[in-house]
């Protein structure tokens, strides 16, 4: 679940990475001008980060940056809390292209002008006796998206992009179709479960006259306040540091990663925009329980205390996938989680991820709780796809204690001012 990182210099208190060395910088390929220098940044970093207590109450007291591209809620420091939605029109409204299309218009309309308000003034001040009244803006934020199947649904196939293409099957999946697909998504995050739930409960109701919930999943992750460092990459369920491996959000690579373009005129509806997979993947805490700690640090190719690769000090080292032991046996073994999810080992292939748990208590017995994944890409192609077939097919160790659950793909258009979100596609 992890990548080798890129990252800016001046990066909180991490330092510069003068020199990735030939292995990372292979890896960084796809896309790399030539002399361009890949710099270490945590993913969520400010470049000139807050004492950490005023970073504490920053997120607090934040609002949404609303002029955040293509659209808030995929840059910037990410919220501790976070609820991920899909929606299928309802079944009045898909008996024909044209109504679909009315359907999908009237919640796409009713999300970009609620979002804005919610953005602006919170949850408390939208809705009298919401449960959020007296609470801080909490960095809330509202990201929307459109699934292949309502361009399906309003007649417009001519108008998906290649890269809105269902997702293949990989080896490993294990998908309930009730966790997976949906022609609407609301990715809603806040600082603040308590601001989160209201202003979920607002957008449900929005929409409620022509869509009905698919699935949903709500993440958490360390909230600033309770960080020692609010800098630092949190971790997931397993333990591990999640997340080391994005590429800095002040430099290019950032951009070409996330930013989806178009050469087909068809497809302008989408150009500034990005492509969100979504994977509900359930870790087998358990059995990974069992396992003595380097037994672990072995699968994943990575210290856990520290998070740096095997055979380096720190969690910005390079992964350096050529390194041996005294031996001559590799340092990170060839079936190692990091070594596999490597760019040097996809032809470059990149994506910015930002991952949350989630814990659904006990199903069936046993522990659900897991990764609530999420891959921002200009192409799944070229980003999360490559990736997981890798390690779904060259036998990633972490598979043995993760399933694959649930998966959705979904185009989050770019904002544009004087427009609801989608229009160009709706109306086009």
């Amino acid at each position: 679940m992890t990548e080798p990182q890129t990252a800016p210099a001046g990066a909180s208190r991490r330092g510069f990475l003068a020199g990735l060395g030939a292995a990372a910088l292979t890896g960084a390929g796809v896309g790399m001008a030539a002399g361009e220098v890949v710099r270490p940044l945590l993913p969520d970093s400010d470049p000139a980060p807050a004492p950490a207590d005023g970073q504490r109450l920053g997120m607090a007291e934040q609002p949404a940056d609303t002029t955040a591209a293509p659209q808030p809620g995929i840059a910037g420091r990410a919220p501790a809390f976070v609820h991920v939605l899909s929606f299928d029109l309802a079944d009045t409204v898909r008996e024909t292209p044209e109504a679909a299309r009315e359907g999908a218009a009237a919640a796409l309309r009713s999300w970009t002008e609620l979002a804005a308000r919610l953005h602006a003034e919170g949850p408390a001040e939208v809705a009298e006796g919401a449960a959020s009244a007296g609470l801080l803006p909490a960095s809330l934020m509202v990201t929307v998206g459109i699934g292949g199947s309502l361009l399906r649904a309003i007649g417009a196939e001519d108008r998906s992009p290649d890269a809105l293409a269902d997702l293949p099957e990989f080896s490993t999946d294990e998908l309930r179709p009730h966790w997976c697909g949906g022609d609407l998504m609301l990715q809603v995050g806040a600082e603040d479960p308590m601001v989160l739930a209201a202003a979920v409960d607002e957008l449900v109701a929005a929409a409620a006259p022509t869509t009905a919930v698919r699935w949903s999943l709500p993440g958490f992750r360390r909230t600033a306040a309770a960080s020692r460092d609010p800098d630092a990459t949190p971790r997931n369920l397993m333990g591990q540091i999640d997340g080391t491996a994005n590429p800095a959000q002040d430099h290019p690579l950032f951009d070409r990663t996330v930013t989806a373009r178009h050469d087909d005129p068809a497809h302008a509806w989408m150009d500034g925009g990005s492509y969100l997979v979504v994977r509900r993947i359930r870790m087998l805490l358990d059995e990974w329980r069992k396992l003595d700690v380097p037994t672990r640090e072995r699968a994943l190719g990575r210290h856990l205390d520290t998070g740096a690769p095997l055979g380096g000090q720190r969690e910005t080292d390079p992964v350096v996938l050529s390194a041996r032991d005294a031996d001559g046996q590799p340092l990170i073994p060839e079936n190692a989680h990091v070594r596999l999810a490597s760019p040097e080992n996809n032809l470059g292939a990149r994506m910015f991820r930002r991952g949350y748990s989630y814990d659904q208590g006990w199903r069936d017995g046993v522990r659900d709780a897991g990764l609530l994944f999420m891959a921002w890409q200009g192409d799944p192609a070229t980003g999360f796809t490559p990736v997981q077939r890798s390690l779904a097919d060259q036998g990633d160790a972490l598979n043995r204690y993760i399933r694959h659950e649930g998966s959705a793909l979904f185009a989050v258009p770019a904002a544009r001012e004087g427009r609801y979100l989608g229009q160009d596609l709706i109306e086009g």
